[in-house]
């Protein structure tokens, strides 16, 4: 038994149409889960930092809680500028609660490694010399 299906170019072109945005729209949703970084735990977190090439001391000497400002000044848009640097953006962050993480490098304890963290992903992070005049780098890898 053979079974025909006549379709007219319209029906075609629809049908088409909504096999491309079901890919794009499923695409979208595989990119944005899969460009996660899960810092959930301090070993994750630490073991993120290493990927990075950075040799850091296993206990972060701090942590605080934060909250994303829900509009940027000036210091948070020069800042957010350095986390897109390095693929982050906190803009898509705004007004959410989040943890940073510092943690020492191993070979010089006057640069820290902050991780920013909101619902166990991070999403934010900066190399920093914790001296007054210190420098501030984007975290991305060595």
């Amino acid at each position: 038994m053979k079974f025909f299906v006549t379709l007219s170019k319209k029906n075609l072109v629809i049908i088409t149409a909504l096999a491309v945005m079901s890919l794009l729209i499923a695409g979208g949703f595989y990119s944005a889960g899969a460009g996660k970084i899960d810092g959930s735990t301090n070993d994750l977190r630490v073991e993120y930092i290493k990927s990075l090439g950075y040799e850091v001391n296993e206990t972060a000497v701090s942590n605080k809680e934060i909250t994303v400002p829900q509009e940027f000044g000036d210091v948070y848009s020069q800042y957010n500028e350095i986390q897109k640097q390095a693929g982050f953006d906190l803009s898509r962050h705004k007004g959410e609660k989040a943890y940073v993480y510092s943690y020492e490098l191993t070979f010089d304890s006057e640069t820290q490694v902050h991780l920013i963290v909101s619902d166990g992903t991070v999403i934010g992070g900066d190399i920093a010399e914790i001296r007054l005049d210190g420098e501030m780098k984007p975290l991305k890898e060595k």
